[in-house]
């Protein structure tokens, strides 16, 4: 059960509704095994609020994720919506390609996929192995949310070995059911509900007109367009992360006592998490006026990460007083909460942007004695 008075004491009451209703069906998002249909789990007031994020800006949609994911990231993941694929496309599509993206998602109320990690190369988008020659679109790709079910989505690819050869596709209905690609479903533990998927693309052929970025400038329509919606969409994963551990730490003020649970330490875990808010709404705020700066993005996401392993431990001491139904949701965070890391960059990916950044700028500390 929700308590809706502390939701409102730091949120106010916008979605109340929107949470109680992600939270009821995240145990059942979890166990769906029907990864092709498009009908279940259907809140026709949430699926039309994730569709209005496509003309969202970068902090409107932070503020609205971190609110959701306070009933459960993982329903929310799984739920129909534009995701990363909108940001991209707001960043480096074409307005008919908005447009048709748009118009498919409000009619169809689908899923969509952001297909960029692959097998040998991780997430780096300089250095991907999927190719596109010849008009066609060969390469593997994996750990893609949605991948499997989605029915439009974007992908990522290489045209040859410089930095500006890195490019993205509109890939439509029509495309990814094509012989050419092959889609299944991973094995996930945590956060069940992003759907993680693997795609193969045999020599799939998209026209040039479903390339992003044909009416940019070489140097904004490749990994230029890539860094901006990184760091737009990074605000984003931390917001899903401090909605869900925020949560958590509002179940143990409200029960923790009861179980034995230190109440001094869930207040110091809620102080941190409101510091942490403030940051990454300043990192949503930056990536709107400066997308690419990625500084606020990066610190607010180790700041995240260090109180998640914070907190983590904490919770397996106490492993055995959390056994009662008003500690689910406590448990399942503990699960759930090792996917955030390997989200939008990890800990030590996000370390090394900070001391690039300090580089550039030729940062000298205070404590140099300069």
């Amino acid at each position: 059960m929700i308590n809706l008075d502390r939701y409102a004491a730091t949120y106010g009451e916008k979605y109340g509704e929107h949470i109680e209703w992600l939270r009821e069906v995240a145990s059942a998002v979890d166990n769906y095994q029907d990864i092709h249909s498009n009908t279940d789990f259907r809140n026709e007031q949430l699926d039309a609020l994730l569709l209005s994020s496509f003309s969202m800006t970068t902090e409107e949609r932070v503020r609205m994720f971190e609110q959701l994911s306070y009933g459960d990231p993982g329903a929310l993941l799984f739920s129909p919506g534009p995701s990363l694929s909108g940001v991209i496309l707001n960043e480096a599509g074409s307005e008919e390609q908005k447009a048709h993206f748009y118009d498919y998602l409000k009619e169809h109320n689908c899923r969509t996929f952001f297909a960029v990690t692959e097998p040998s190369k991780g997430s780096d988008a300089g250095r991907l192995e999927s190719r596109y020659t010849n008009g066609t679109l060969s390469g593997e790709k994996w750990l893609i949310g949605n991948g499997a079910r989605g029915d439009i989505g974007v992908v990522l690819f290489k045209t040859g070995a410089s930095p500006l050869a890195t490019r993205a596709a509109l890939v439509t209905k029509d495309m990814i059911d094509s012989p050419q690609v092959k889609r299944r479903l991973l094995k996930q533990h945590c956060l069940r509900g992003a759907r993680l998927s693997y795609l193969k693309f045999d020599e799939l052929p998209i026209p040039q007109e479903q390339l992003l970025g044909e009416h940019l400038h070489p140097c904004e329509r490749g990994l230029f367009s890539m860094i901006r919606t990184f760091n737009k969409m990074r605000p984003c994963v931390v917001g899903l992360s401090i909605g869900y551990a925020q949560a958590a730490v509002d179940v143990l003020l409200d029960h923790g006592k009861d179980a034995g649970i230190s109440q001094d330490a869930c207040r110091h875990f809620n102080t941190i998490l409101s510091t942490i808010r403030a940051v990454n709404l300043v990192a949503a705020k930056t990536a709107d006026k400066e997308p690419d700066n990625m500084a606020y993005s990066s610190l607010a996401k180790i700041e995240l990460d260090d109180l998640v392993k914070q907190m983590r431990p904490f919770l397996f001491q106490h492993f055995s007083k959390l056994q009662s139904d008003h500690f689910t949701h406590v448990r399942k965070f503990m699960r759930d909460s090792y996917a955030f890391d390997f989200m939008e960059g990890t800990h030590v990916i996000q370390k090394h942007n900070l001391v690039n950044i300090l580089k550039r700028n030729d940062y000298v500390s205070p404590w140099s004695g300069q």
